[in-house]
């Protein structure tokens, strides 16, 4: 009997889960090799699960998916005093989001699910970056990107978006 696509993306999901879980356990008890070795299984099937989600846009969780995974992998090297190759962890993260966002193909709620990851993990970036390294000409150019994808897909979606603080509305005090 055939699994349904939902049924293997959510069975992925919940490899994904557990593999993570258990990750965290082992970052915890400070046993990096095995955290390791789990949170990049975990992101392997992140990856697979977005991977489908490109496809068919389903499930909606693969982008947030898929960010935990680069942060968790980005957070390990941190520990390991690995700078470079964890903001690289970061960077992907951002860098998929906004190349999913972007696909006029993928469904309106898929492309939203992605821009909405993208806020956290832009943030994400420029604060561990700003720590650890200077600041990168492609760190720029993503933060860009990702801030010109946001706005197209949150205007295709007819959502009114505030850019500058200028643009807000007018509160008078309270009574």
């Amino acid at each position: 009997m055939k699994m349904s696509q939902f049924d293997q993306s959510s069975e992925a999901c919940a490899v994904w889960q557990k593999l993570s879980r258990q990750a965290n356990r082992d970052y915890a008890l400070q046993d990096m090799q095995k955290a390791q070795a789990l949170y990049e299984d975990a992101m392997a099937k992140a990856v697979g699960l977005l991977n489908h989600f490109q496809e068919k846009g389903l499930p909606l969780s693969a982008p947030s998916v898929f960010v935990v995974s680069c942060h968790n992998l980005a957070d390990l090297l941190f520990t390991q005093e690995e700078p470079e190759k964890a903001v690289l962890f970061l960077r992907r993260a951002c860098t998929e989001l906004v190349r999913l966002a972007s696909q006029s193909g993928l469904p309106l709620q898929a492309r939203l699910a992605c821009v909405e990851q993208l806020r956290p993990a832009v943030v994400a970036l420029m604060e561990r970056e700003s720590g650890t390294l200077p600041e990168l000409p492609e760190t720029r150019m993503i933060v860009d990107r990702a801030r010109t994808v946001a706005l197209s897909v949150y205007q295709i979606a007819g959502y009114a978006v505030q850019t500058r603080l200028e643009d807000a509305p007018v509160t008078g005090r309270p009574s």
